[in-house]
C-alpha cells in the first residue's frame, strides 16, 4: 500500500505497509523533519540531531522486514530516536567527565612541575650565592646564556680564566647540590 493511501487513510489506527524502497523513501520524507525536531529537544544541536535521525533510518532499513504496520514503524522511529539521543547524551557526559579528569591531572602535573622547577632554581641560586664573587658572576652570566668570550669581555678577564673558574664552580655546585639530590627526587 503506498503512502498516498496511508495519508488518505489516517483515520484508521492500523494501516498495513510493505517497506520496499519506495515506501521507505516516502516514510523518510514524511517523518525526517519531525524526527530531527524531536531529537533536537534532547540534543540542542541540529547536526547531532540529524545524525541521530539518519542512524535510526539506516537501522530501520536494516530491519524493515520486521514491520507490517505503519504504527509499528512510527513507534520504532520515535523510540529509537529518543534512545539514541539519550545514549549520545550519556556518552557526551562520560566523555566530558573524562576530559575534566584529564584537565585536572594536567593541572596537578603542571603545578607539581612548577614546584620542582621553583625549588630547583631556589637551591641552585642558593648554591651560586655561596660561590666566591668572581665565580658567582661567571655562573650567573652563564645561566643567562652568555658565552665564555662574552663573560670574559664583561668581567675584564681572559676566556681561559672564565673556562677554568666555570669548571671549578661546576665542581663546587655539584658537591653542594648532591645534598639536595634526594630532596629534589621527592618532588619529581
Amino acid at each position: 500500500m503506498a503512502l498516498n493511501l496511508i495519508k488518505k487513510d489516517k483515520s484508521h489506527s492500523v494501516v498495513s505497509i510493505k517497506l520496499d524502497e519506495q515506501e521507505f523513501h516516502n516514510i523518510f520524507k514524511e517523518y525526517y523533519a519531525a524526527l530531527c525536531s524531536f531529537a533536537f529537544q534532547y540534543m540542542e544541536d541540529a547536526d547531532m540531531s540529524a545524525d541521530i535521525v539518519q542512524d535510526v533510518f539506516a537501522k530501520l532499513w536494516q530491519i524493515r522486514d520486521d514491520f507490517f504496520y505503519l504504527h509499528q514503524v512510527k513507534a520504532f522511529l520515535y523510540t529509537a530516536v529518543r534512545n539514541h539521543a539519550l545514549n549520545e547524551l550519556e556518552h557526551s557526559k562520560v566523555a566530558h567527565e573524562y576530559e575534566q579528569k584529564i584537565i585536572a591531572k594536567k593541572a596537578d602535573a603542571f603545578f607539581r612541575d612548577a614546584i620542582v622547577e621553583e625549588e630547583t632554581f631556589r637551591i641552585l641560586s642558593e648554591a651560586i650565592e655561596k660561590l666566591p664573587t668572581q665565580m658567582r658572576a661567571i655562573m650567573q652570566l652563564a645561566l643567562e646564556g652568555k658565552k665564555n668570550t662574552e663573560i670574559a669581555e664583561r668581567l675584564n678577564v681572559s676566556p681561559e680564566t672564565v673556562h677554568t673558574l666555570k669548571k671549578v664552580a661546576y665542581k663546587k655546585l655539584r658537591a653542594f647540590l648532591t645534598d639536595y639530590y634526594y630532596c629534589l627526587l621527592l618532588f619529581i
